[in-house]
């Protein structure tokens, strides 16, 4: 062994017992290490015309439902209490922009499920790709069939078109006496047309005609060919299953054409105001929830959401909240939080007491829930009559 100096083997000494008193320390101090975090991914229209309407209320509803848990301590998962995170992602409204936003929540962010995904022109090819991937999904106001048609990961808590449509068909037909209706849809739009097509079928089955079935293209801006036959009709209610940032100029264009037909609309509707939109007074249009239901879960909702950010909720946040919450209690049911683990609790939850009423799952992801008609009366939307599963009729 060649000889060292003095001074060198000194210092490796003193090396050699600092590495094993660190080792040595670090053997014998209890593991503190934080639980990991679990990641859930939030995709809405951050920017863009439905960002404040449709996007911020989902992101409200979420953060609170969140929250909420995070304040209680977390979720327990194993022996550990662990936090819940929102990996937030601005789709912009474009179904690309969503699926590159899915993408980079799954493969960078790691999230153990999806929420949010309010609009069906979203949610469908988002949902086509958290199948593959095999990532729980829960869309908050998607309410188009194919959204969840031959899926395992995928759930809603919104109530499907064809329930809905038939609803506000059987009751511009039954309850209004309409004999005819005209109908105004986006033809570029999944849930516009489906819901168009279903209102036309359900209408004409319980006896009623259909006389004029107009159509246009996103982004259109002039609707007056469309609305000059719907008024040459005669048509006695037209349907706008539409979404809210174009309502209201289909709806002003339509009174100053001379159009005099009963508007009726749909679940997108729940963010408007007649008070705003003075030509909307007197329309009714469905909707999953509304702030005069009254259920213990809605009352605290409503109250903890309007000291939280000032204003009251609409269905856009309570649907988001539900959602949320809905994937946070699989996970807590489970003390799992894997995303098999998830699926397996949302498919097993037979009955969840929400802030929009009570949800049924049976054997797939569409919730068994009920309608709300609204009308709009004074400036605002009032509830005009409840629409339970019990009552459908599909002869």
């Amino acid at each position: 062994m060649p000889y060292l100096p003095r001074s060198i083997r000194r210092r490796r000494f003193l090396l050699w017992l600092g590495t094993g008193l660190a080792l040595w320390v670090g053997a014998c101090r209890p593991n503190s290490q934080t639980p990991p975090d679990i990641t859930i991914g939030l995709i809405a229209p951050l920017s863009g015309e439905l960002a404040e309407t449709v996007g911020q209320a989902t992101l409200r509803g979420a953060r609170l439902a969140v929250s909420e848990v995070n304040e209680a301590g977390g979720i327990e998962v194993g022996d550990a209490g662990r936090k819940v995170v929102l990996a937030i992602a601005d789709d912009r409204d474009s179904p690309d922009e969503a699926v590159a936003a899915a993408t980079r929540l799954i493969n960078e962010k790691n999230v153990v499920a999806l929420v949010g995904l309010p609009l069906s022109r979203i949610a469908i090819p988002v949902a086509d790709l958290a199948e593959r991937a095999r990532i729980p999904t829960v869309s908050s106001w998607s309410t188009n069939p194919r959204t969840t048609a031959g899926k395992k990961f995928v759930f809603r808590v919104a109530f499907t078109d064809d329930f809905q449509g038939r609803v506000i068909a059987r009751f511009s037909r039954e309850t209004l006496g309409a004999n005819t209706a005209a109908v105004l849809y986006d033809i570029a739009s999944d849930y516009n047309r489906g819901l168009a097509e279903i209102f036309r079928q359900e209408f004409e089955a319980v006896g009623g005609r259909v006389v004029a079935f107009e159509s246009y293209t996103t982004d259109e801006g002039d609707f007056g060919g469309q609305l000059r036959h719907i008024r040459d009709s005669g048509a006695e209610v037209l349907f706008l299953p539409n979404y809210d940032n174009e309502v209201p100029r289909q709806a002003r264009q339509g009174r100053e054409l001379g159009v005099a037909a009963q508007l009726m609309g749909s679940d997108t509707w729940g963010g408007l105001s007649s008070a705003e939109h003075p030509e909307l007074e007197g329309a009714f249009f469905t909707d999953n929830w509304n702030v005069a239901l009254d259920n213990p879960e809605a009352r605290s909702f409503v109250e903890t959401y309007q000291k939280t950010y000032g204003s009251p909720p609409s269905s856009a946040a309570a649907l988001s909240y539900d959602a949320t919450r809905l994937v946070l209690t699989a996970i807590a049911r489970l003390g799992r939080a894997d995303p098999e683990s998830i699926r397996d609790g949302l498919a097993n939850i037979e009955k969840y007491e929400g802030v929009t009423g009570t949800l049924q799952f049976q054997g797939n992801g569409d919730p068994i829930r009920s309608v709300v008609v609204l009308q709009f009366q004074s400036g605002k939307p009032v509830l005009y009559e409840q629409v339970n599963p019990e009552s459908r009729s599909d002869d």
